[in-house]
């Protein structure tokens, strides 16, 4: 008779919490955070559920995922996109980012967004102004040089 062991089940180290935590940062993805985390994927929800400490420390890094997104979607309203066209036969590949995409994500998270910073512009404040303000503020809370 051949015996089978069972897997222990994973359980959310802090070690993996923070695996977890610094790649939703990074992607605003949770299956893939879970999948870096060596997680089973839908596990975080439960342990966010569970964990008061756990699900603060999710809204600041979706907070912080959907501030990385805002600052390059808001960067590239303001400066546009250089792009550089190169033919196929030489190899070479191009990558090339949907705004489409990064706006309907930031649409579909604009409230969680918003909650965890509100941004308000100031009285007499054009839009133009507002945006150069915001980007400055995002550069330097993600690490930007202060003198630019």
């Amino acid at each position: 008779m051949t015996v089978t062991k069972k897997k222990a089940p994973r359980r959310w180290t802090q070690a993996r919490q923070r695996t977890f935590l610094e790649t939703l940062a990074q992607t605003s993805n949770v299956a893939a955070s879970e999948r870096k985390a060596k997680m089973p994927v839908g596990s975080a929800y439960r342990e966010r559920r569970r964990s008061p400490g756990f699900e603060a420390a999710w809204r600041e890094a979706l907070a912080e995922g959907y501030a990385r997104l805002e600052h390059t979607m808001l960067e590239r309203a303001l400066l546009g996109i250089t792009r550089r066209v190169k033919k196929s036969e030489d190899g070479s590949e191009t990558v090339e980012y949907s705004d489409r995409l990064g706006m309907a994500l930031l649409t579909a998270h604009r409230a969680s967004a918003m909650a965890a910073r509100p941004g308000v512009r100031e009285e007499g404040e054009n839009a133009r102004d507002w945006l150069a303000r915001k980007l400055a503020e995002m550069h330097r809370r993600l690490g930007g040089d202060e003198a630019e």
